[in-house]
């Protein structure tokens, strides 16, 4: 689990009930192929791996869809026509999935990194396929205050929830800078008081992280924690960097020890051979290994009674190509420069 080792160490998991991943529909009902989830997981934790990562849906609105708004896997009913979802009413098949995916992932030892909403949806037109879009309640996105109704709900929901598990909660995957910080003390804080979520097991929204560009939506979103929660929870809540510390030669840390996740997410100008989609490469496992022992080296892992500053994310590049080899490659790298700095592997680690 996460609480196990020195830092994070994250895959990338994202879909797995994508049609082309482990999520199966044959026109009228979702299933899981259960030994295909399994194997990843298996081969994730094994690597090393402490958590993985999921967006809201499990499957995200990329893929295939044969059968129309009906085999996108989603919470929300489907209306009478096919046409729009009904924000609010949900599926009765979505959280017993959704409970059996937490609860795998914890049997394999790795902490669930579940974001409550998911922004790269809304990219172009691949949005019809989210309710947060097409829905009866003419919604045109979850950060409005007319989305309210049903965002609350959602959050109160997967507070609950998620607290039955061992699941970190992300306040959204790539949140939209301008609308995310009103959204996120309106909509999440709330809960996050009324469950005393710990901050800890918390993290701001990924988003791109480039240096010297001023704020980041974390760092806007950073400072509303702070009011609201006080400094301690400032301090706890993990930041996730998406593309980062990729774009760098190493990350600015700081005069501040807050918590940092780096992942790859959304950087495909790396080198590996096998882990590919059409926008390029991500990094290989070399790569990633001298990347981590560098970050291990510079930065301290634990200060002031405070651990696991620090966390890695590798996110797989073509979720329907490769081999689980090659996607777990980096993080058996990244469990090599854990050893070179703490003297022993992650827990979970087998060789």
């Amino acid at each position: 689990m996460f609480q196990d080792d020195r830092c994070g160490i994250g895959y990338g998991m994202l879909v797995p009930m994508a049609l082309d991943q482990h999520g199966r529909f044959d026109g009228k009902k979702f299933t899981i192929d259960k030994a295909g989830l399994d194997a990843e997981l298996e081969a994730a934790a094994d690597a090393g791996a402490n958590f993985i990562r999921c967006l809201p849906d499990f499957m995200g609105v990329w893929g295939k869809h044969p059968g129309g708004k009906k085999s996108q896997f989603q919470p929300y009913v489907l209306n009478a026509k096919e046409t729009a979802w009904i924000l609010g009413k949900y599926n009765a098949y979505f959280f017993p999935i959704q409970d059996y995916i937490f609860a795998r992932a914890n049997n394999f030892g790795l902490t669930v990194l579940y974001d409550l909403f998911e922004n790269c949806q809304f990219h172009g037109g691949q949005r019809i396929w989210t309710p947060w879009y097409s829905n009866e309640q003419g919604v045109m996105s979850f950060y409005g205050k007319d989305a309210d109704p049903y965002s609350k709900p959602w959050v109160n929901t997967m507070t609950l929830r998620a607290a039955r598990r061992d699941v970190i909660l992300g306040f959204g995957n790539e949140l939209e800078k301008k609308a995310a910080p009103d959204f996120v003390e309106r909509v999440i804080f709330p809960y996050i008081k009324v469950r005393k979520w710990p901050l800890s097991r918390a993290t701001l929204g990924a988003t791109a992280k480039i240096a010297g560009a001023g704020d980041s939506i974390q760092d806007l979103i950073r400072k509303n924690v702070r009011d609201a929660f006080g400094l301690i929870a400032e301090k706890d809540v993990i930041q996730e960097d998406h593309g980062y510390p990729f774009t760098a030669s190493l990350p600015i840390w700081g005069n501040k020890p807050y918590r940092k996740l780096y992942s790859d997410d959304g950087f495909y100008f790396g080198h590996s051979l096998c882990d590919k989609s059409f926008k390029g490469a991500r990094p290989s496992a070399a790569e990633w290994g001298a990347m981590a022992k560098s970050i291990l080296k510079k930065y301290p892992a634990a200060l002031g009674g405070r651990e696991r500053l620090i966390s890695f994310e590798h996110l797989p590049a073509g979720f329907s190509t490769g081999s689980l080899d090659c996607k777990v490659a980096p993080i058996r790298a990244i469990s090599g420069a854990y050893r070179i700095k703490f003297g022993a592997w992650p827990k979970n680690y087998k060789p």
